[in-house]
């Protein structure tokens, strides 16, 4: 706690708004936690998982978005900046958190897919027919459950971060309409 404290009072101090201090602080968590995943093979794992390979735009789809709100928070911070620009990039942020939840649940759609196709071509009295169906059983399931895991955890991080962003906005709006 204090490690956070004396991060936040550093950047008090160099004129950081505490929005973005708080964006900043949760986008070097995810760093962080992508670096430790990284390290102990989760992120290879997903990766290899998902045969589709929707995980990976999912993570690039976060990535851009994540960037675009801590600039449009920055902007935000600077007063002379459009109220109606934060706006349409928070807008547009909520929509793209759908559509990384949506692209998970696409994947997930596709894994059950691969795993139910495997039954057509099944001789259940062919013991090599049999492993080859549970190796695309087993297939289809880790790309159902890695997209899912990548596209809900995306979400609901970009969602937050969104959320940050519409507070700064109505904040922003309220303290002119007062003026």
């Amino acid at each position: 706690m204090r490690f956070l404290k004396a991060i936040f009072n550093f950047l008090k101090s160099r004129g950081i708004s505490r929005p973005i201090m708080i964006w900043l602080v949760g986008f070097a968590s995810i760093i962080a936690a992508l670096e430790i995943s990284y390290i102990h093979g989760l992120l290879q794992k997903i990766y290899e998982s998902d045969t589709t390979k929707i995980s990976l735009l999912i993570g690039c789809i976060f990535f851009w978005q994540s960037i675009l709100c801590g600039s449009q928070l920055w902007s935000q911070g600077q007063w002379n900046n459009s109220i109606k620009e934060g706006e349409t990039c928070a807008e547009s942020g909520w929509l793209w958190s759908d559509i990384v939840l949506s692209l998970g649940m696409i994947g997930t759609v596709i894994g059950f897919m691969m795993m139910l196709g495997g039954f057509a071509t099944a001789d259940f009295s062919n013991v090599e027919s049999v492993q080859k169906l549970i190796t695309k059983l087993s297939s289809g399931m880790s790309t159902s459950l890695s997209t899912t895991l990548v596209g809900l955890i995306s979400s609901v991080l970009l969602k937050l971060q969104f959320f940050n962003l519409d507070k700064v906005v109505e904040d922003k709006k309220n303290s002119r309409s007062v003026l």
